[in-house]
């Protein structure tokens, strides 16, 4: 990846904008993170996503869906459509759930949005050997799940913070972007260039955020750009995003001033965003407000923001753990260790946000938001 990348840089002049970088880093089709065969999920891998530690995550965001269509007058057809599913395993849970309701999982097509084939191989495995496959067809973009319009859900669990972003910085006259350029003996380094054409120079000020000099920080337009498709995607239901993140203020607060921009490596956070290029997961937090906005453009209305902790606990993660825990036969000792990492603030539970948007469903107070609804944190 880096002799891919340096020819890339001198093939442009020298330099070319960090988000193109991340892009390559990522996604170069031979050579990027997440299409290359590689363990990256679980303990022997780089990252733990939260399907990954219990199945409990999957089956209450199956009842949630569950909620959802029951809400929507249970339409005979209903569209679960799952962008950037990993492993599979999220997918396996919510069917395996579902197929304990009968009429909701005769209504369900269950879609996987999936550019990695890797992971389409893992996925494929997994969900043939749980005996649900048949729900499932893959796809390679989102415009192609959604055949025309969405009646139903589409969601995420960690695919935001995966897009490329855009790094500025605030210098002394404006607003830069920062590019990666090679340095004499050909590492790569960063430097300020001008602002990329689909960045207004007052990105910020518009906002009401002031940036202090110096402060270095994202712009996902990507994932952006992605809701507002999606959401004119959505003829009726919800689009629902879990994903670590903050509001807008908290996102761009004077303490944080060299942004959320890491890389993880067999489980340990890599500062330098240009380091190992190719071989590690390289994410950005989520503004959330940002994708609130971009959701209003395609008429989504916002029905709920709040902690995972919180969504999950809505949900009833505590009274599912304390009936599992009464069945002698379960071992409940390392689930509640999972439950504990998925809810508590020093875990998951804090970082994680979780937010849903809706169309053409009015405004429903649905159970993962009953117990601490934030939306006025937006």
């Amino acid at each position: 990846m880096k002799k891919i990348l340096t020819k890339l840089i001198k093939d442009s002049g020298g330099s070319i904008p960090f988000i193109r970088f991340m892009e390559q880093a990522l996604y170069h089709p031979q050579k990027g993170y997440y299409m290359t065969a590689s363990k990256r999920l679980g303990s022997a891998g780089d990252f733990v996503t939260a399907p990954e530690l219990t199945s409990l995550f999957g089956e209450l965001l199956a009842l949630q869906m569950i909620e959802l269509w029951q809400l929507m007058g249970s339409p005979k057809n209903f569209k679960l459509i799952e962008v950037g599913p990993g492993s599979g395993r999220l997918a396996y849970d919510i069917l395996k759930t579902a197929s304990k309701f009968k009429t909701f999982y005769a209504a369900v097509s269950y879609d996987l949005v999936e550019i990695s084939d890797d992971f389409r191989q893992r996925q494929r495995k997994l969900l043939k050997d749980g005996g649900v496959i048949k729900k499932i067809r893959w796809h390679s973009d989102i415009d192609k799940a959604t055949d025309g319009g969405v009646i139903g859900a589409i969601f995420a669990n960690e695919f935001l913070d995966a897009l490329p972003v855009h790094l500025v910085e605030q210098v002394p006259h404006g607003l830069g972007e920062v590019g990666v350029k090679l340095t004499t003996e050909d590492k790569f380094a960063t430097e300020i260039i001008p602002l990329s054409k689909d960045i207004a120079g007052d990105y910020f000020t518009s906002r009401g955020i002031s940036l202090a000099t110096g402060t270095r920080t994202e712009i996902g337009l990507p994932g952006q750009n992605w809701v507002t498709k999606t959401g004119k995607l959505l003829k009726e239901g919800m689009v629902l995003l879990i994903d670590y993140g903050h509001p807008q203020n908290d996102y761009y607060a004077k303490v944080r001033t060299n942004g959320t921009l890491a890389g993880h490596l067999k489980h340990v956070r890599i500062d330098d965003p240009l380091a190992n290029p190719g071989e590690m997961d390289l994410t950005a937090h989520v503004d959330f407000s940002a994708i609130l906005a971009a959701g209003k453009q395609a008429d989504l209305e916002l029905l709920g923001y709040t902690t995972q902790g919180w969504f999950l606990m809505g949900l009833g993660i505590l009274e599912r753990l304390e009936a599992l825990s009464k069945i002698e036969s379960v071992d409940t000792g390392p689930l509640k260790e999972a439950v504990k990492r998925l809810i508590m603030p020093e875990g998951m539970g804090e970082t994680f946000k979780v937010l849903a948007l809706g169309k053409g469903i009015g405004s429903p107070k649905l159970s993962g938001f009953r117990l601490n609804d934030q939306s006025e944190r937006l």
